[in-house]
């Protein structure tokens, strides 16, 4: 089947119909998502997240109009059963900065928007029973009745037609909404604000509920949630309104509040010194940090999210083959292959040179023959010899892990020849399938010794990027962000000529150039964050280079090197600020256990960069250990330090990962030239594929 639309275009749920949020809903195995915002409670929460985490779509999802969507029989009964009744609007709809300035008291322009954000949560909440009352008759004549009792509630009535219907109460308080607005965009002009507030803050929102639960009995036991959509666009005192109606809140209403992680700046609250307290007033829900807690979990859900995008297309069948759907996601993509130790990939990079003539073994023999302050250099023989004994021509990746196992014994100051002839016995014995040393470095270091080997032939990584899985985990648990890489993907296959999902697999090398170009995207526009753009990006700039010399250093001090931690209490407070800033726009994640410090009880902060980013610095996209950062060396990426002074600080804090300056001064012992040993220099053939996360 040929489209003629990207089935990954819609990244934005703001921008879904109604229909879409409904469509496209994937949910955590057992209702988990869902189930996490408690529509039932009374207690209110804060659903915080960064850009593209799904809270606008989980929130839509519990509002009415898509709740109605799943109502099976679309009746009040179906509606009784979901226990509750979502009224969602969006905080940017309201427009928040046309409320200041222009000659006003700020105390007016207060008042003000209180008196307008609650006509337009009533104007949602009055469209919501009237569409309920479409479902039964008797409710519908019901809550018609209750219109008389809902004007009471005001300060003072209409002074022209007084409402006798839903309907017809809708449209006064459309009209009053509407005249808020004529008076304040006028403002500007008029100098004066000819508004009269007509009634006190929660008297409708707390009020109507209330007069439905006591009056029609099918709704009696329904709870009324007000979902709030991207508070982070409301001021501190604005937002002091809503948590003042949260402390306040009466039965059957409820809030669930909307914004990314930096989102909520303040809990204070009208008429006490207190704040609300979590636990207490509401309750912190975070979605990023409880989709990675759960990686299985993110990773079900990603293809299923995938999956409902190309049904939806028509691109896949529903059940699929075997009714296996999902799972065959992987096989629209081509991958690295990992059987004999990335053979056809390395020797691809490698053609048919000698293994003496290849760039790593160049560098290494440069390396032994340089003179350092704490060691004398090797002849040239000896270089040649060593390079010699460490050639394994058919498997260039174990020749990679051959001279890793050389730094590290370099580095403890062991005999060099002694210890190239006991490496090429390891790595044959990791070829006929005995556990070793070698084996062990393999596991770890595997994808990034194949990064190194890239580097060598001048050829990017991306590459290493390829594949379904990959994307999931690029993804960092941000459905967003996933949609993002496929949308690219997508394009660049169709722009490439090819058919994408439909005539085999997608080739590594437009995937490559799709995962450079999100990354991109994902730096450079969607994780923006606002004020101090230069300076948090500069500083993400920095730590990606730092891990970056890390994993690309003669002696990786951690393998897959993405992760790092640090003291940030000797930090100054510059640092400490764009840290925040990178955190609050997921550029960085904080791992909340952190890392107890080796030397002391202290326990140190833990981050980890964005995947998301990895491609443009040729990082990996999975974590294992952590980078420890000197406070120097911390200072120098987050504080307010010339280019110059960082690059200081970078060359010293990775001199120690390095040949030749990281050999230590016990002096070194060179033997006599002698020929290798037969079986180091024997042709090896033997198939042994490794799989590894990237």
């Amino acid at each position: 089947m040929d489209i003629n639309y990207n089935p990954f275009d819609l990244i934005r749920a703001a921008d879904y119909s109604d229909k879409q949020i409904s469509d496209f809903w994937v949910d955590f195995k057992g209702g988990g998502l869902q189930s996490l915002i408690e529509p039932k409670s009374a207690i209110s929460k804060h659903i915080l997240g960064g850009k593209g985490s799904g809270k606008t779509h989980l929130m839509r999802y519990c509002s009415y109009p898509v709740q109605r969507l799943r109502l099976r029989n679309s009746s009040i009964k179906d509606l009784v059963a979901e226990g509750y009744v979502g009224v969602f609007m969006r905080a940017n709809t309201l427009d928040t900065g046309k409320f200041s300035g222009k000659g006003q008291d700020p105390e007016k322009w207060g008042a003000l928007f209180n008196f307008y954000f609650e006509l337009r949560l009533v104007e949602n909440l009055i469209q919501t029973l009237i569409e309920v009352s479409s479902l039964d008759e008797k409710v519908a004549a019901a809550i018609d009745g209750l219109t008389s009792r809902i004007i009471t509630l005001l300060d003072e009535e209409p002074k022209a037609h007084v409402p006798k219907s839903l309907s017809e109460l809708l449209d006064y308080f459309v009209s009053l909404r509407k005249s808020v607005d004529f008076s304040v965009n006028n403002c500007v002009f008029t100098r004066k604000l000819d508004v009269e507030i007509c009634l006190s803050p929660g008297s409708l929102l707390f009020g109507i509920p209330s007069l439905v639960s006591k009056n029609v009995a099918p709704l009696k036991d329904i709870r009324f949630i007000y979902l709030i959509d991207e508070v982070e666009n409301l001021t501190n005192d604005q937002q002091r309104f809503i948590n003042t109606l949260i402390r306040h809140s009466v039965e059957p209403c409820t809030f669930r509040l909307g914004a990314r992680l930096y989102g909520i700046k303040t809990l204070a609250n009208y008429g006490t010194d207190e704040e609300n307290k979590e636990g207490s007033e509401f309750k912190a829900l975070y979605l990023d940090q409880i989709m990675r807690q759960n990686s299985h979990a993110y990773k079900e859900f990603s293809r299923e999210l995938c999956a409902k995008r190309l049904i939806d297309a028509g691109l896949i069948a529903e059940a699929g083959e075997g009714g296996r759907t999902k799972e065959r996601l992987q096989t629209f993509f081509e991958t690295l292959s990992s059987d004999n130790y990335y053979e056809g990939h390395s020797n691809f990079l490698v053609g048919n040179t000698d293994s003496k003539d290849r760039p790593y073994f160049k560098r290494l023999r440069e390396q032994l023959t340089t003179k350092s302050d704490i060691r004398r250099a090797l002849t040239g023989a000896q270089a040649d010899q060593i390079v010699k004994i460490l050639s394994v021509k058919q498997y260039p990746l174990l020749e990679k892990v051959n001279i890793l196992m050389l730094y590290q014994d370099w580095f403890r100051g062991k005999e060099l020849l002694d210890s190239a002839r006991a490496i090429a016995i390891e790595s044959k014995n990791f070829i006929a399938g005995e556990s070793g040393r070698a084996k062990t470095l393999y596991g770890h270091f595997a994808l990034d010794l194949l990064a190194q080997l890239y580097r060598d032939y001048r050829q990017q990584t991306s590459a290493m990027y390829a594949g379904f899985d990959s994307f999931v985990r690029m993804s960092a648990c941000v459905p967003r962000n996933l949609l993002v890489i496929l949308q690219s993907v997508y394009k660049w296959a169709s722009f490439n000529g090819d058919r994408p999902f439909r005539d085999g697999p997608i080739p590594i090398s437009t995937q490559s150039e799709a995962v450079i170009q999100s990354a991109g995207f994902f730096f450079d526009e969607d994780a923006r964050p606002g004020a101090d753009v230069p300076n948090v990006q500069r500083a993400v700039e920095r730590l990606a280079e730092y891990l970056r010399e890390v994993r690309f250093s003669s002696k990786p001090v951690e393998v897959s090197p993405l992760a790092f931690s640090l003291n940030a209490s000797e930090l100054s407070d510059r640092a400490k600020y764009i840290l925040k800033r990178a955190e609050n726009w997921s550029y960085i994640f904080r791992n909340p256990r952190g890392r107890p410090s080796a030397n002391s009880q202290r326990m140190d902060e833990k981050f980890q960069l964005n995947p998301m980013l990895s491609p443009r610095w040729d990082l990996p996209v999975s974590v294992r250990g952590d980078v420890r950062l000197s406070t120097k060396i911390a200072e120098a990426i987050f504080g307010d330090v010339s280019n110059e002074a960082f690059q200081i600080e970078l060359s010293e804090a990775t001199a120690g990962m390095k040949a030749p300056s990281f050999a230590k001064s016990k002096p070194l012992v060179i033997e006599k030239v002698t020929a290798p040993p037969r079986e180091a220099s024997k042709n090896l053939t033997f198939d042994f594929g490794v799989d590894h996360d990237i």
